[in-house]
């Protein structure tokens, strides 16, 4: 294997703001000696749709490219038949674009080393396979799945790993020839013997694995199909992959493929892997503490560049002037800047309200660039029309936009929470909050109502309306509170929501002293608001 030589930990901690990173540099030109730009892929399996691990592993592969002028590559790891999700390709192929990290090569893109798909790639898989056995490096294991499981159960019992015992290893030619004449069900296994293997991580650094402690692992399974193992190995070499980064799971698993280099006469790729990601708390990610796949973030209003801001906080990998949390980078910016040298080494927690933090920043820099603006007042007005069934004009949808942002406005779904839905239609009074109104409750709503009604154009905003309404109260010798209570049940229907001067100005005074009016004017009941 070849020895590298990597940074020190001060030198990881102590950058240089102008120069790429000396792993960075050394890896790029010993590819760029070979005149072999680097390629990197990710390459998911659809047995779910895309979350947020993956969409990090995307995501630093995109930016290594787009740093170092590389080739991005999308390859779909399909050989887990049992395990395959409807639509899971779609999903994931959908997410990369609508994130704005489209692939250069993929299933869907095209490219020089196509297909990109596994399961179109097995004869590839079965003649390397073949090849193993052909130079001993593998061989026809045709162990049953009954004798695998009580091997299993037996090591439960003695509380030890479980292992295979590389049983058919030694069977003889004789008997191999009985049990292909039979057509006995068998898998190739990989001879994996006792050994060390010094890995040289491009983000752990130096790291010593052991290979041998699970038995021969299975290259081809009993269906014709390939394990990860193999077909990974197999296609990283055939589209002439120079970087593998992943996720720290597979760092375990980076022995039995360099042990596949070997035997097949290859060079490995450069690896580096990625920490987990992980809760604040430091528990697995789930969509019950926050974790959603990555389209479901789409239809919950957040953006891209939130999304990823929120992952790079967390992840680390970049020079930075500024602190990190203080605006959003761009992709562009976030390449420039990228050194896979400064990507953490601990586990990455995630904190979720950060996420809401820079999504607020991204509406904000929609709202102040006219094109972008105009696109979200005009998906305003697309959902309240499909959500309600109601027509508002762009001035009104501009009005209630502009008033959202200045402290309310997360994401585009805060526009249709339910303490805000009375600003795009007029609901009934919450039956949870209490007796119908008086008539004497609907006498202070008329007088209210002529007291907004008289403040002169330009002035209803909150300030004047709570004037006025103190007015009302002093002159007819009620309470404050319940008056105020009775008033946000006639504009919204709600206990809850904006304060009374925020309603006003949010429907502006037309649309407040209407409703105002049309609750006063409803038949009696006999009971009073005092």
């Amino acid at each position: 294997m070849e020895v590298r030589i990597f940074l020190s930990q001060a030198a990881r901690s102590a950058p240089s703001l102008l120069a790429p990173s000396f792993a960075l540099v050394t890896a790029t030109k010993r590819h760029q000696s070979t005149q072999q730009q680097p390629r990197l892929r990710f390459a998911p399996s659809p047995t779910g749709l895309l979350h947020l691990g993956g969409l990090r592993t995307a995501l630093y592969n995109y930016l290594m490219c787009r740093k170092t002028g590389g080739t991005f590559v999308l390859r779909i790891e399909d050989t887990d038949r049992a395990r395959l999700v409807p639509g899971a390709v779609e999903n994931i192929q959908d997410s990369l674009e609508w994130m704005g990290l489209k692939p250069d090569e993929g299933p869907r893109y095209g490219g020089p080393f196509a297909p990109y798909t596994q399961s179109e790639r097995l004869d590839l898989y079965k003649e390397k396979a073949e090849q193993l056995i052909e130079t001993g490096a593998a061989y026809r294991c045709y162990c049953s799945p009954l004798r695998l499981e009580l091997m299993r159960k037996e090591a439960v019992k003695r509380g030890e790993q479980s292992r295979y015992d590389n049983r058919c290893r030694s069977l003889s030619s004789a008997e191999l020839t009985a049990k292909h004449t039979a057509k006995e069900p068998f898998v190739i296994r990989l001879k994996m013997d006792p050994h060390v293997y010094e890995l040289q991580d491009e983000v752990y650094g130096p790291t010593s694995l052991r290979v041998d402690q699970e038995g021969d692992p299975v290259l081809i399974k009993s269906d014709g199909f390939p394990t990860y193992h193999l077909a990974n190995v197999v296609d990283d070499h055939e589209m002439r992959i120079t970087h593998v980064l992943r996720g720290i799971e597979w760092q375990m698993s980076t022995p039995k493929h360099l042990r596949l280099y070997e035997a097949l006469g290859w060079k490995p790729p450069l690896f580096a892997h990625l920490p987990l990601l992980m809760n604040a708390d430091g528990s697995k990610l789930s969509k019950r503490k926050g974790a959603q796949e990555i389209m479901e973030y789409k239809k919950l209003g957040y953006y891209p560049d939130a999304l990823v801001n929120f992952l790079t906080l967390a992840g680390g990998g970049f020079h930075r002037n500024e602190p990190i949390s203080n605006r959003l980078y761009r992709l562009d910016e976030m390449a420039d800047n990228f050194d896979l040298a400064l990507v953490n080494r601990n586990s990455c927690q995630l904190n979720f309200p950060k996420l809401e933090e820079y999504n607020r920043q991204a509406v904000r820099l929609r709202l102040n660039s006219p094109p972008e603006k105009a696109k979200f007042l005009a998906e305003v007005q697309r959902v309240v029309k499909e959500k309600y069934g109601t027509d508002v004009t762009a001035a009104v949808v501009r009005h209630v936009v502009e008033w959202a942002a200045e402290s309310r406005l997360t994401n585009i779904n805060d526009l249709f929470a339910a303490d805000l839905e009375f600003v795009w239609v007029s609901k009934p009074r919450d039956e949870k909050a209490g007796e119908p109104f008086t008539t004497e409750t609907k006498n202070l709503l008329l007088r209210v109502a002529d007291s907004m009604a008289g403040i002169p154009d330009g002035l209803f905003d909150r300030s004047h309306v709570q004037e006025h309404l103190q007015t009302v109260v002093t002159e007819a010798a009620t309470d404050l509170k319940k008056l105020m209570h009775a008033i946000r049940l006639a504009v919204c229907g709600v206990t809850k929501g904006p304060s009374v001067g925020e309603m006003a100005e949010i429907l502006g005074q037309r649309e407040f002293v209407r409703r105002l009016r049309s609750v006063g004017m409803t038949p009696d009941v006999n009971q009073s608001i005092n």
